[in-house]
């Protein structure tokens, strides 16, 4: 039997050889792959990245003469406002018809009566103790003469004032000025007992009732002037630049200042009346920071225009009501050169982003001169012919390239 082994060696051998051909074939393959690939490269199309500059909205530098009015807002307050107080006691036996709530009333105008019994006793008591007095004085004075004449028919010397009755003569005058006095005083006590208004005004409030006892200094209600309203105007430090206003005004009155438009929506509708600055509080107060001007307006229940226009009952003016408040525009002063941009175009640090002709941005610091909601006032910083980015861009960068697009405010 042959051996096996042989034939299984030379089987091994051969399939050895084709493996390792195929292998060296492969690699042969391979390097010559690589070579081609590093030799020849495969040529790619490249694209050039094209940027477009992003498109803003830029409005035109255009200086303006301009009117800077200062808003504020107060409450309608009265130019005099006071306790009416008794200065006598006794019964009421008399209220006028317009002293209630919201009546009217003419300086001079008898509001209440107190009883004037008691002082009218003490008026004729007075006046008998001066008649008594007048009595003795002139009964003295003739004492006093007779004296002066017995003296000088005696020609007894030189006579002392007790002799002549000078020093009764002087107490006899001294009483009859108290008494004369104490008249007076019953009789201003008396006048007392007829409470007239001091002012044109209204009642804010009554009190007391027909027939009630008062003490003196008893309140009897709480009027208010008609003639004249008054408003409370805060304004800021930097404001008050902007009126023409001195808070040296005369008091005469002969120089109003600033004119006040006040509104208030009123009787269901918009009210306006018209006013003058008056004079300033003269501080700054220490919480706020703010001034406080006073406004003051004519006739603000219109009794004078409705007496003037009693044959047309159409035109009456509306009242301005104590209390009420208002919106008020003070009358500024004029500037020139001054420029109106959206309150959006202003960045932080006074700052606003200019288009050059170059259509790049640019940061440009400006003076302001005012700011509001809506819009601001720069004073300095930009020329006429200017292009300031107002939107299109959150966060501008210095120098990029944009497409302006102007808008018209």
């Amino acid at each position: 039997m042959s051996d096996p082994k042989p034939v299984f060696n030379r089987y091994y051998s051969m399939k050895t050889r084709q493996q390792l051909l195929i292998a060296l074939l492969i690699a042969i393959g391979g390097g010559l792959a690589a070579f081609a690939i590093v030799t020849s490269p495969p040529q790619t199309e490249q694209q050039e990245d094209i940027v477009t500059p992003p498109s803003v909205q830029v409005i035109k530098v255009k200086p303006q003469r301009l009117r800077m009015d200062v808003r504020s807002r107060g409450r309608v307050m009265a130019q005099t406002e006071i306790d009416l107080v008794t200065g006598v006691s006794g019964n009421i036996i008399k209220i006028s018809p317009e002293f209630v709530s919201g009546g009217f009333f003419k300086k001079g105008d008898l509001l209440i009566s107190i009883d004037p019994a008691e002082y009218d006793l003490r008026v004729a008591q007075a006046q008998a103790r001066v008649m008594e007095a007048q009595y003795q004085l002139t009964r003295e004075e003739a004492e006093a003469e007779q004296a002066r004449d017995e003296w000088q028919h005696l020609g007894q010397g030189k006579p002392n004032s007790l002799n002549l009755r000078i020093p009764q003569l002087k107490e006899k005058k001294a009483k009859l000025a108290a008494e004369r006095e104490e008249l007076k005083n019953a009789r201003l006590l008396r006048q007392r007992t007829d409470i007239r208004a001091p002012f044109n005004g209204r009642v804010r409030n009554k009190e007391v009732g027909m027939g009630q006892y008062l003490s003196s200094g008893a309140v009897l209600g709480r009027i208010y002037s008609s003639d004249l309203a008054e408003v409370r105007l805060p304004l800021s430090t930097h404001e008050l630049a902007f009126i023409d206003f001195s808070d040296s005004l005369p008091r005469t009155g002969s120089k109003k200042g600033a004119p006040v438009r006040l509104t208030a929506n009123y009787q269901g509708q918009q009210q306006t009346w018209l006013g003058h600055i008056v004079r300033s509080e003269g501080v700054v107060e220490q919480d706020t920071g703010m001034v406080v001007l006073v406004a003051q307006i004519p006739d603000p229940f219109s009794l004078d225009t409705k007496k003037s226009d009693s044959s047309d009952t159409e035109s009456f003016a509306t009242s301005l009501p104590v209390g009420l408040y208002v919106e008020a525009s003070i009358e500024g002063r004029w500037f020139d050169d001054l420029i109106i941009l959206p309150a959006g175009a202003l960045r932080s640090n006074n700052r606003v982003v200019i288009v050059d002709q170059k259509q790049q941005l640019r940061f440009r610091t400006v003076e302001v001169l005012s700011r509001e909601r809506e819009q601001v006032i720069i004073k300095t910083g930009l020329q006429a012919g200017e292009y300031v980015l107002v939107s299109g861009l959150h966060h501008p960068v210095e120098g990029i390239e944009v497409i302006p697009t102007e808008i018209v405010p």
